[in-house]
């Protein structure tokens, strides 16, 4: 039987990334994340979540804010008035004046609310689009695997392989024969990522199955695992690779050296 969430699950992984568990809950914790892949997914989520926010630039307050701010909070104190009198045209300026600068330091801080606001919908909007991006090379996994065959062309042959990529799609990732560092070629199929056709080779490492699905640059993803599959993503020159199977990180990292050593260099045009 497959391990359930909690509802109180995200608390509790806030408050462990935040080191705020007591020592008996962070055990608990730490055991249950060893045996459920549902609960470590949702950590390996936050986790880059947290990164995520943590990459974002560090805004130093200008300092014709900070003295706007210093001029609201002392426009603000009590003044105290020996006697009461009228208030002359001096300082009836002088308190328009300082309303002014009140005003004027609200319009700074909202500006720069604004920029800080919108610097973090946009960190968390590359998350989503990055967790997007994992979810569905993951599914196109499983699909190979469900399917009679898991690829669309089948050979051991790269000289077979690479040009039915040419043939399919606007750009052919290397295939390199990778059999004497264990990883057996199989064959490649197309899987749509969003709304791109994209290459996916097809590998075998003893009994199981390696996904390795080509994307252009800049679309990277944090490793993590997802529904009992290992994902690693790295790239080169020409392309962001997402290696999809359910072999050991250390199987998967082996793989990544493996591929990149055997990958020619990238022509230069």
């Amino acid at each position: 039987m497959l391990a359930s969430v909690r509802d109180n699950d995200e608390l509790l992984l806030n408050a462990y990334c935040d080191g705020e568990l007591d020592p008996a809950s962070a055990i608990e914790l730490e055991r249950r994340l060893a045996e459920n892949e549902s609960l470590k997914a949702q950590y390996a989520r936050l986790l880059s979540l947290q990164r995520a926010v943590r990459s974002l630039p560090q805004y130093e307050m200008p300092a014709g804010l900070r003295a706007r701010i210093q001029t609201t909070l002392d426009a603000d104190r009590p003044v105290q008035v020996g006697r009461p009198g009228r208030v002359g045209p001096a300082a009836q300026a002088r308190r328009l004046g300082q309303r002014s600068w009140s005003f004027q330091a609200l319009a700074a801080a909202a500006v720069f609310g604004a920029v800080i606001s919108s610097s973090v919908m946009m960190t968390i909007g590359r998350y989503d689009l990055r967790e997007n991006v994992a979810r569905e090379v993951v599914a196109g996994h499983i699909r190979g695997q469900l399917a009679p065959q898991p690829f669309d062309v089948a050979s051991s042959d790269r000289h077979t392989v690479k040009p039915w990529f040419t043939s399919h799609l606007p750009e052919s990732p290397p295939v390199p024969d990778l059999a004497a560092q264990g990883f057996v070629l199989l064959g490649g199929r197309v899987d749509v990522i969003g709304h791109d056709p994209v290459a996916t080779i097809v590998y075998k490492h003893a009994k199981h199955t390696v996904s390795l699905t080509t994307l252009p640059l800049g679309q990277s993803i944090s490793d993590q695992a997802i529904a009992g599959y290992n994902i690693r993503s790295w790239s080169d020159a020409q392309f962001t690779y997402i290696a999809v199977s359910d072999i050991p990180p250390e199987d998967l990292a082996t793989f990544e050296r493996a591929f990149s050593e055997g990958s020619p260099a990238p022509e230069i045009k």
